[in-house]
């Protein structure tokens, strides 16, 4: 009997997905309207804190609870997410039981009003990062 060879899984490289920031900030449940109608490369902050969207839904003037906000860059079609590890590398979206939300807020929408006409790309999970800070083994 002759030795077999493994099969061995290769992926299908993926193209290179790029997605330029036109600089226009959404806040969930402040934005509605505009986020429905929102084009490629608009950005949409939204908070990762049980109370802000459960039984304090959009209350970002209150104190009293701790989290941070996450972004999602419209790709035309859906909303898909970024890392945002490499865009605020203090930790500026997060904010603590005495700082209230929306200051937090408006601090990250001014960061994140300076990327227009960046560039973000995708990474291999679907992520998407800044073209500067996307290093070659994470783009396919």
């Amino acid at each position: 009997m002759g030795k077999r060879n493994k099969i061995r899984y290769q992926s299908i490289p993926k193209k290179r997905v790029e997605i330029i920031l036109t600089g226009k900030v959404y806040l969930m449940f402040r934005d509605e309207d505009e986020i429905a109608t929102a084009s490629k490369g608009d950005l949409l902050v939204f908070p990762n804190n049980e109370a802000l969207h459960t039984n304090r839904q959009g209350e970002y003037e209150s104190t009293g609870f701790v989290g941070y906000f996450k972004v999602d860059v419209c790709s035309g079609k859906e909303w898909l997410p970024v890392l945002t590890q490499s865009i605020f590398p203090e930790h500026e979206n997060y904010f603590s039981k005495t700082e209230r939300p929306i200051d937090t807020f408006t601090l990250i929408a001014g960061i994140l009003e300076g990327m227009k006409e960046k560039t973000l790309l995708r990474t291999y999970r679907e992520h998407y990062v800044p073209e500067d800070a996307a290093g070659d083994d994470e783009i396919s």
